[in-house]
C-alpha cells in the first residue's frame, strides 16, 4: 500500500491551510504558530490569549495543539475546622469558579460548622475501575471464559505489576451480558487518580489473557475492548454509587438550634422539613444520590488543584442527610468515590501545584487529604444551600453576588436592585 493510499483507497492530499500546524511540536514558537493560524482561519484577534505563563515543553502529557490558556478566577472559601481520618484543624479551600455567590455561600456553611465544634471526615477506601469487554460467539463460551479467568487473578496481578509499581490489582469481577464478558478490574492507585494507570494495566493484563489457549478457544473470540462502558468513567452511575470509583469519603458534624438560627437564619425544624422537600423532590426525579450542591464544590476544587473535571460527572454525587436531634442538627455528606489524585494529571501544573500545597496535600498520603477536605466543605456548602432556600435567602444571595452587572458605573458602588 503506497503512502497516499489509506485502506486500499487514494488518500486526498490535505488543503494547505486546514489544518493545525506544528503539531506535535511543544514549544512556544510552535504555539505561536499555531495561535497565529487559529487567528487567521478564525478572523477573530484572540489577544488574551498571545500570552501565558505555562512552558510549552511542559504539557506534553496534558494537551494537544495548545494556542493558549484560560484564567478561571480562584477565590477562597472558609476557615473549616477538620477533625479527620487524614487532615486536622482550620483549613481553607480553593475554589475556581465564575459562578457568584458559591464561595460567600460555602465560607458561610464552614463559619457555622466550626462554631459547631467543627467537621469529622473520614476517607473509607479508594478504588479505580477499568473494565474491558471480550466478545465471543456465544454465550456457552462467554460463561465458560468468565468462570476461568477469575482463577487466574495472581497471574493478572503479575501482569500489572510489569506496569505500575503504584496499581495494586485488587479484583476482577466478570459480567456476562449475552455473548460478552465485561471484566470489572478494580484497583487501588495511592496518591494519583489512577485512570490512565489503571488503562495501561488492564491492557497489558488482557494480552496476557488473550496469549492463553486454554483461556478462549480457537475462533470464540470476536472482539475485545479495552474498557465496555461497565466502570462507570466519567458518567453518573447507580454501580459508581453503590460500589464507589475513587476514593469513598464522608463527612459528619453537629449544629445546636443557637448557630443554626444564629448563622443560617432558619430554625432546625425549619431546615431539616425543608431537606426533606428536596430529598423526596430527588427520589421523584431520579437523581443518582440526594444533595444540594455537591457538584459545585466537586467542580470548583477539581478545577483548582488541576484534577480531570469531566470526572465531576461520578464525583459530584452524594449524599447529604439532616436529622432533628434535641439540640438541633445531625448533618452528613457521604461522596462514594471522588475520582481525584494529588498526582499526575494536571496537578503538576504551577498554579495547581501550590494550590495542593497550600492545602497541605502535596505530600504521600495526601490524596486521601484532599477527599477529606473536598467533603468537609461539600457539607458547609449544602447546609448553607438548603438553609438559604429554607430561609427565603437564596435569590436575595444571588442578586446581590451572582448577577453579572458591572460593579461599578463612574466611580459610584453599584446598588442592590430588586427583581422585576
Amino acid at each position: 500500500m503506497s503512502s497516499g493510499e489509506r485502506h486500499g483507497r487514494p488518500v486526498p492530499p490535505r488543503a494547505p491551510g486546514r489544518y493545525v500546524p506544528a503539531r506535535g511540536v511543544y514549544t512556544e514558537e510552535a504555539r505561536l504558530r499555531r495561535l497565529s493560524w487559529l487567528r487567521s482561519v478564525t478572523g477573530s484577534a484572540l489577544d488574551s490569549l498571545h500570552h501565558t505563563r505555562l512552558d510549552a515543553a511542559a504539557l506534553t502529557g496534558n494537551i494537544e495543539g495548545l494556542v493558549g490558556t484560560v484564567e478561571i478566577p480562584v477565590g477562597v472559601a472558609g476557615p473549616l475546622l477538620f477533625h479527620g481520618t487524614h487532615v486536622q484543624g482550620e483549613v481553607y479551600a480553593p475554589m475556581a469558579t465564575t459562578e457568584g455567590a458559591l464561595v460567600s455561600s460555602a465560607t458561610r456553611g464552614a463559619l457555622a460548622v466550626t462554631m459547631a465544634g467543627g467537621v469529622s471526615t473520614h476517607a473509607l477506601s479508594q478504588a479505580m475501575t477499568r473494565a474491558p469487554v471480550f466478545a465471543l460467539s456465544r454465550l456457552a463460551g462467554a460463561a465458560r471464559f468468565a468462570s476461568a479467568v477469575v482463577q487466574h487473578l495472581g497471574d493478572l496481578r503479575a501482569a500489572v505489576g510489569q506496569v505500575s509499581r503504584h496499581a495494586v490489582l485488587v479484583s476482577v469481577e466478570p459480567v456476562v451480558l449475552g455473548r460478552t464478558v465485561h471484566l470489572r478490574f478494580r484497583y487501588t492507585t495511592g496518591d494519583a487518580s489512577g485512570q490512565n494507570m489503571t488503562t495501561a494495566c488492564t491492557w497489558h493484563a488482557c494480552q496476557w489473557i488473550l496469549r492463553q489457549p486454554y483461556l478462549v478457544a480457537d475462533g470464540e473470540l470476536e472482539s475485545f475492548l479495552i474498557e465496555g462502558n461497565t466502570s462507570g468513567d466519567k458518567k453518573a452511575s447507580a454501580q459508581a454509587v453503590a460500589e464507589g470509583r475513587g476514593i469513598r469519603v464522608a463527612a459528619d458534624c453537629l449544629l445546636p438550634a443557637g448557630i443554626v438560627e444564629r448563622v443560617f437564619r432558619t430554625t432546625p425544624d425549619e431546615l431539616v422539613g425543608g431537606y426533606r422537600h428536596i430529598t423526596a423532590g430527588a427520589v421523584h426525579s431520579g437523581v443518582l444520590g440526594s444533595h444540594a450542591n455537591t457538584a459545585n464544590m466537586v467542580a470548583a476544587v477539581f478545577t483548582a488543584t488541576g484534577q480531570d473535571i469531566a470526572c465531576v460527572h461520578e464525583s459530584g454525587s452524594g449524599q447529604f442527610v439532616l436529622e432533628r436531634t434535641p439540640d438541633g442538627v445531625y448533618a452528613s455528606m457521604t461522596l462514594p468515590g471522588l475520582a481525584l489524585g494529588t498526582v499526575g494529571g494536571g496537578t503538576h501544573l504551577p498554579t495547581q501545584r501550590e494550590l495542593l500545597a497550600a492545602m497541605g496535600c502535596a505530600g504521600p498520603g495526601s490524596a486521601a487529604r484532599l477527599a477529606e477536605i473536598i467533603a468537609g466543605f461539600a457539607l458547609a456548602l449544602d447546609l448553607s444551600t438548603v438553609s438559604a432556600a429554607v430561609s427565603g435567602d437564596f435569590v436575595g444571595a444571588h442578586e446581590r453576588l451572582g448577577r453579572n452587572r458591572p460593579p461599578h458605573r463612574n466611580g459610584v458602588p453599584r446598588r442592590t436592585v430588586p427583581p422585576a
